[in-house]
């Protein structure tokens, strides 16, 4: 490989600190990392790496358990929600919360798999309701008669089968305490009311109460406990009882109801090519914005009176109902929009780009917050508890319903869609719940924010497809071929008509549905801020596209340098594209060279094997003295030291900044091929003869790591985050690789 086609380049790292040429200095509630950038003295053994190079989390202690209810990675460091392991989603970085785990036909663990592939919780299987469409779950259950005994798991026993001395159902319930005893000698050991039966006392207990699996105690039925939910918002047990309670703003009727009060409840739609607010209630309409061209994404921010929608060309435009801008302009695919109403920013899901997006509130700034493993659609956000949800049809035989927090991480499935035709997902933001609509099961389908309390509501689209679904105060709003229209969750079988509609797009707008709150992001000092309970700053920092964030928390475009032959060259990436700027030119050549990021000096071994350095910020070049010429170079980033290839290419050594000191590490009549120096571990690898060897960078004895037989390995790198070492096998055999 000729020097001249080679580009070798280095972060260039000189923008990290507001002085440069001085080393950091680091606030008290800062934690200074192995390289001397400063992150916030609480990210120190947090589980996540916030350093550059990960020297936050080295030599942590008490990282070898993790809080209750989490799951600990395996081979690396951090914690899991315990519902994220076996979710079919790697959250570990080395994906052992996926290792080990029993599928269950592409559905949950929590779910039973229907023949036809849908996927329903375990706890409807054999309930007596046909949940699956081909009556799976209902097959091989018996029926439950008058004299007949059903198990938790939904089997269902002859009275033969009970006290027969065999255990059958999952708690023994059908062998309980009561067999073969009778009413008349201590009420048969009943709690409450006993009745006779042939095989002996069958105890029966009021309202509010259940059998214990004994078969003689009555205890209170947990009303509150998915997954029922009698209430809309809070549900608050009580023996033999439980009572609702709902959110601030909301008054309680028919006992588990909660209606909004204050501001009238209004749906944000589109009618006669605008996009409007039709009041519930009143029938009346408030003309928001004429559109140019159909939406097929709407959302908005009650706080701040902006409606948001998106075009079929990939274009976003935002309102305050006077005037109209232009956002974003890009691909086509929008599949969703959400709004973040604790701090003006706006998401969006687009399923040609597969990413989901976030817009400042600036109206200028952008960055990708998703765009791995992902083909997402129907996106809701929950602000106030930085929670953000999606449809996910990444593969082609699975569909999930996926959460995560804003910032993209701690990512898992909260439900199986496939099979189901799931689309329009929605969120009721008091009620906690998402609910979306499956045409397969022509039904609303619910699920909590946490992933439990799963429902259906059938019956409700008399067999017409419904294309959109909005809903609030345990109200459904859809839209059909018709137009659209209310039903009260309660009353099902109560339907409103409420107007024409020409698309299929709704949102409820109500100041409770954006509810106020305190932002994590107010006092962060991000370009661009993402809510997250990952960290317990409660934000995560990004950049706009383009650019990088730094260890001073700024976002920088990213700038490298690199050398020809003659030139180092610095190399800058922005939105107009790349530009060099010629740092300076030498004639004596550069054979290979290096940055010392603290001091902005670039050290360079010129052609006659002679190490030079020169400064950054001011004109000064200097000659660093070597006992040999020297033709590789690498810079200790912590101490300063240079550490050199010789130019015959069979010695190693060290030499200190000034060159007043230099010594000999290690000699060999082989060739050395390249050098990496690991200065945060204090080890020097390099590549001798097919073999890998490691040494302290004091000296001392050289370790084999790895012997490549039949392959002429050309250079070596190293990842400082994975602690992980890349090489490459360019070079044909007896092709003799460069000094560089």
């Amino acid at each position: 490989m000729d020097l001249r086609q080679q580009v070798l380049y280095w972060v260039f790292l000189a923008t990290l600190r507001p002085n440069p040429g001085q080393p950091w200095v680091c606030l008290q509630s800062q934690w200074q990392c192995d390289d001397g950038g400063c992150v916030p003295h609480i990210w120190r053994c947090d589980g996540g790496r916030d350093c550059l190079d990960g020297s936050d989390e080295m030599d942590c202690a008490g990282l070898s358990e993790c809080p209750r209810g989490q799951f600990l990675c395996v081979g690396t460091i951090g914690c899991v929600n315990t519902s994220a392991r076996c979710d079919g989603q790697m959250q570990c970085p080395t994906g052992s919360d996926e290792d080990d785990c029993q599928r269950s036909d592409g559905c949950l663990n929590s779910d039973w798999s229907c023949t036809n592939g849908l996927c329903i919780p375990k706890e409807l299987r054999c309930d007596g309701v046909e949940e699956c469409l081909d009556h799976s779950d209902e097959m091989g259950c018996g029926v439950c008669g008058e004299d007949s005994w059903r198990c938790p798991q939904g089997m269902c026993l002859t009275a033969g089968d009970l006290c027969n001395g065999e255990v059958q159902c999952s708690d023994g319930s059908d062998e309980p305490v009561t067999c073969g005893k009778t009413c008349s000698l201590k009420n048969g050991g009943c709690s409450h009311e006993c009745v006779d039966k042939d095989w002996g006392a069958l105890c029966l207990c009021p309202g509010g109460f259940k059998l214990s699996s004994n078969g003689a105690v009555c205890e209170d039925v947990n009303e509150c406990a998915p997954p029922s939910a009698p209430c809309a918002h809070h549900c608050i047990n009580t023996v033999g009882s439980y009572h609702c309670r709902c959110k601030e703003g909301f008054r309680l009727e028919e006992n588990a109801v909660c209606v909004a009060a204050g501001a009238a409840v209004r749906l944000l739609t589109v009618q006669r090519n605008s996009a409007v607010l039709l009041n519930v209630k009143s029938g009346q309409v408030e003309l928001i914005q004429t559109l140019e061209s159909d939406p097929v994404a709407l959302a908005f921010d009650v706080a701040r009176g902006w409606y948001y929608w998106a075009d079929d060309r990939g274009s976003i435009y935002r309102s305050s109902g006077q005037h109209a801008i232009a956002l974003y302009a890009g691909e086509p695919g929008i599949s969703g929009l959400a709004c973040d109403w604790l701090n003006g920013n706006l998401f969006w899901a687009n399923l040609k780009t597969k990413s989901i997006c976030m817009q400042a509130a600036d109206g200028k700034s952008f960055t990708v917050v998703l765009k791995e493993n992902i083909s997402p659609s129907g996106l809701v956000l929950i602000p106030v508890e930085s929670l953000m949800f999606w449809m996910d049809a990444y593969g082609l035989d699975r569909v999930t319903l996926e959460r995560s927090w804003m910032d993209g991480s701690e990512r898992r499935s909260l439900a199986v869609l496939t099979a189901q035709a799931a689309h329009s997902l929605s969120a009721d933001v008091a009620a906690r719940r998402l609910y979306w609509i499956s045409d397969i099961k022509e039904s609303v389908e619910t699920v909590r924010t946490d992933g439990t309390a799963r429902q259906s509501f059938t019956g409700l689209f008399r067999r017409r497809s419904a294309f959109s679904l909005a809903v609030f105060e345990s109200f459904f709003y859809w839209v059909d071929r018709e137009g659209l229209w209310q039903v009260s969750q309660k009353h099902p079988d109560q339907k409103r008509f409420l107007s024409k509609a020409e698309l299929p797009l709704l949102a409820v707008y109500h100041p409770l549905q954006q509810p106020q709150g305190p932002s994590a992001c107010s006092p962060a000092p991000c370009q661009l801020c993402l809510l997250t309970k990952r960290r317990s700053t409660g934000f995560t920092c990004s950049c706009a596209n383009y650019k990088m964030l730094f260890l001073n928390e700024k976002c920088e475009y990213p700038s490298f340098i690199y050398a020809t032959r003659d030139s180092v060259i610095k190399l800058e990436f922005r939105e107009e594209g790349p530009s060099e700027t010629h740092l300076f030119a030498t004639h004596d050549g550069i054979l290979s060279f290096d940055l010392a990021w603290n001091t902005d000096w670039l050290y360079w071994a010129n052609l006659t094997g002679h190490i030079q350095r020169a400064s950054l910020t001011q004109v000064k070049t200097e000659v660093v003295p070597t006992p040999v010429p020297v033709c590789l170079i690498r810079v200790d980033q912590k101490k300063g030291n240079i550490y050199w290839v010789s130019f015959k290419r069979n010695i190693i050594g060290s030499t200190t900044v000034n060159g007043q000191y230099s010594q000999q590490l290690y000699s060999t009549t082989a060739e050395i091929q390249d050098l990496h120096l690991d200065w945060l571990r204090g080890t020097i690898l390099w590549l001798e003869h097919n073999r890998l060897i490691v040494m302290s960078v004091t000296g001392g004895r050289a370790t084999e790591l790895l012997h490549l037989s039949g392959e002429v390995i050309g250079n070596v790198a190293f990842d400082l985050k994975a602690n992980s070492l890349l090489w490459n096998s360019k070079f044909a055999a007896g092709e003799k690789p460069p000094c560089w």
